[in-house]
């Protein structure tokens, strides 16, 4: 790991962030992105732990926690824990309305093509785009339409 890599806390900056953590909701994305800060700290007090430790410990991938540091090198904690995300991905998230997840439920009601027992979270992605019911649609959307919905594939 390079210096650059490293976490150095200012006082000033531990103290902000110690704050939002203390402030904050335990599960929220910037809690947890102040947490990752304080313990990836290298600083004379810090805990200094390793990437791979935060990153199993706080849930977060290890891609995020090195744009984190980006982030703080770059603007300090503020900016660091305030992250949104790319404004390219955030332009390319498709829509999703009530038309389509009605759509969706009704096509999951049907017989599962090419004889099978039942409908995948993948096999409705693949058909709902065939049938032009959306131009791209992920099996984890498709996942999370279902559960929204409490439709359970494993019991139609």
């Amino acid at each position: 790991m390079s210096a650059l890599d490293l976490v150095r806390l200012t006082p000033e900056h531990l103290k902000e962030l110690t704050l939002i953590v203390s402030q904050g909701r335990p599960r929220s994305r910037k809690v947890l992105l102040a947490m990752a800060l304080i313990w990836l700290d290298c600083a004379k007090n810090g805990p200094g732990l390793t990437d791979k430790y935060v990153s199993q410990t706080l849930g977060l991938s290890l891609k995020t926690l090195a744009e984190l540091k980006k982030q703080y090198r770059q603007g300090g904690p503020s900016q660091a824990v305030n992250q949104t995300p790319p404004e390219d991905q955030v332009a390319n998230r498709t829509k999703i309305d009530l038309p389509f997840e009605e759509k969706l439920i009704a096509l999951a009601n049907t017989q599962a093509p090419g004889g099978r027992e039942r409908w995948s979270v993948r096999l409705l992605a693949q058909k709902a785009t065939e049938l032009r019911l959306i131009d791209s649609v992920s099996h984890m959307t498709v996942h999370r339409l279902l559960k929204k919905h409490n439709f359970n594939l494993a019991e139609n």
